[in-house]
């Protein structure tokens, strides 16, 4: 596996990319889990008497669902292997299970000592290597944690001058209006960032 690097200035650019990258998967699979809810529900409506109502919207929901699925695609292609955090954990659990099953078949007396041994190194450098990008991934997750946080604060202080200007009535009304709904909105992004790098990365515990 490849480590992660983070004192390059563009390699740094590029591996933010990939948190983002990360935080775009993590928005599509919840849009798609409530999409599949809805699909579920409607598709048991189909029953019911007014079938030609819930058909049209049974319709138009499998089409948001397959875009849903190619944006999905198209993120999870761009992701590099070895900071994937929904994969990361699924490779250290199967990685772990090579060398039970390898044990179990060492006291079937199906593999010599030599074999069960070279065998289980390569399992077990398999899982230090996860272990370790893993780690780097925490280390990144971290810095660009801070950096959201000043994005925030620049956002406040944004907010701050908006509401100056609307006392001061230096800005129009419908100007103040769509520049502080784009603040709120950026800002409940940056936010619902936060908390998927410190749920999803920084707090979170491979097994």
């Amino acid at each position: 596996m490849t480590e992660i690097k983070i004192n390059d200035p563009i390699q740094k650019i590029d591996d933010f990319n990939q948190l983002d990258l990360l935080f775009k998967i993590h928005r599509l699979k919840k849009i798609r889990k409530k999409l599949s809810s809805k699909l579920n529900s409607i598709e048991k409506l189909l029953k019911s008497d007014d079938q030609k109502k819930f058909k049209q919207k049974f319709q138009a929901l499998k089409v948001v669902m397959a875009e849903n699925s190619e944006k999905y695609r198209n993120a999870t292609s761009q992701v590099n292997n070895w900071n994937n955090v929904f994969t990361l954990s699924k490779l250290l659990e199967e990685n772990n299970q090579y060398i039970v099953n390898l044990k179990k078949e060492r006291n079937k007396g199906h593999l010599d000592s030599e074999s069960y041994e070279l065998t289980k190194g390569h399992y077990l450098q398999k899982i230090i290597d996860i272990k370790s990008n893993f780690n780097n991934l925490k280390s990144l997750a971290r810095s660009y944690f801070h950096e959201l946080k000043e994005e925030i604060i620049n956002l406040e202080d944004e907010r701050i001058r908006l509401i100056t200007e609307k006392a001061k009535k230096t800005i129009t009304k419908k100007d103040f209006k769509d520049q502080l709904m784009e603040n709120d909105n950026s800002k409940h992004v940056l936010e619902e960032k936060l908390a998927f790098l410190q749920v999803k990365i920084i707090d979170y515990q491979l097994e």
